[in-house]
């Protein structure tokens, strides 16, 4: 379980998420997303963030909601650390603010929303009366997955000249 002290919250379609603002090395406004073909199921793309690779994350693909519903945004991509595996370019729509979070606020996910496929879906909390779902960004990729992301990332960025081409 994440600390949630302070979050980055951002909006993706009408629902809020807050990710720990100790993982998130940026906030990046109209960052280049490089699609990849046949790439594995939750990677859209890839980033070049000077100089470095960075997979771009689909956080609609992973949570089943593969659509704009209508809402438009600043489209924004936060870079998250998860450590020792990988960094990761997640696709939001906009990000909202940097919020402080009374810890009287957050409650556990409820345990209908929490699968053996939903363990990212940390806790919930209530910031300004709006319900925001919090995410343990470590448990977004499998172990699989995330082997595989970083194996692809070290190729990436080791390529001579790979991250320049991109």
């Amino acid at each position: 379980m994440a600390d949630y002290i302070k979050p980055v919250i951002f909006r993706l379609g009408n629902q809020q998420f807050g990710v720990d603002i100790n993982l998130v090395q940026s906030i990046e406004r109209e960052i280049n997303i490089v699609r990849v073909p046949n790439a594995m199921k939750y990677i859209s793309g890839i980033v070049n963030l000077r100089g470095e690779v960075i997979p771009a994350f689909s956080l609609r693909k992973k949570f089943g909601t593969d659509d704009n519903v209508g809402v438009i945004g600043e489209d924004s991509t936060v870079i998250v650390n998860i450590p020792g595996v990988v960094k990761l370019a997640l696709e939001v729509d906009e990000v909202l603010e940097i919020g402080d979070i009374d810890a009287q606020s957050i409650v556990q996910m409820p345990a209908l929303a929490r699968t053996v496929d939903t363990e990212y879906l940390d806790r919930v909390a209530n910031v300004n009366g709006q319900l925001v779902i919090l995410l343990d960004v470590e448990k977004l990729l499998t172990q699989s997955e995330a082997e595989n992301v970083k194996k692809f990332t070290e190729d990436m960025n080791d390529n001579d000249g790979g991250a320049a081409n991109v």
